[in-house]
């Protein structure tokens, strides 16, 4: 009998679905999607800080702020999770990201042959006529 190796990528690739909240009450709709939660929840604690400006833009009509405050958070978390960034998802994009930003771009790191470089301070000029190196300071 010959074996076959599984691959679990697809299997292990598969959104977390909440589908019921207690034994009683279950989610509409065969469930929600965990990271769609987190990124509704993520989306209106942004609006609440900013509740002054969506209030005023909900007090234009009547039932608009309910609107804005369910409708914007729920829309935009569908949007945001159909992004995908250098084929990956967008938590995961922005996580390296961040990393990159902080440890690398605002660390001023230089790297060369994927071995990270020291900074340096005075610049390397070579004379095409001979041999010879002038260095100059960049100071």
């Amino acid at each position: 009998m010959k074996k076959e190796a599984f691959n679990y990528k697809g299997a292990f690739g598969q959104p977390i679905i909440i589908r019921e909240v207690t034994d009683k009450v279950s989610l509409p709709m065969g469930g929600a999607r965990l990271s769609r939660i987190i990124i509704f929840a993520i989306t209106l604690f942004i609006m609440w800080l900013f509740r002054s400006f969506i209030n005023s833009i909900g007090a234009l009509m009547p039932g608009l702020t309910l609107v804005l405050y369910l409708g914007v958070p729920f829309f935009l978390s569908g949007i945001l999770l159909k992004i995908k960034a250098n084929g990956k998802q967008l938590h995961y994009f922005i996580w390296d990201y961040l990393i990159y930003l902080f440890t690398i771009k605002i660390g001023k790191k230089h790297f060369a042959n994927d071995q990270e470089t020291r900074y340096l301070s005075e610049t390397t000029q070579f004379d095409y006529d001979s041999n010879e190196r002038k260095s100059t300071d960049v100071n």
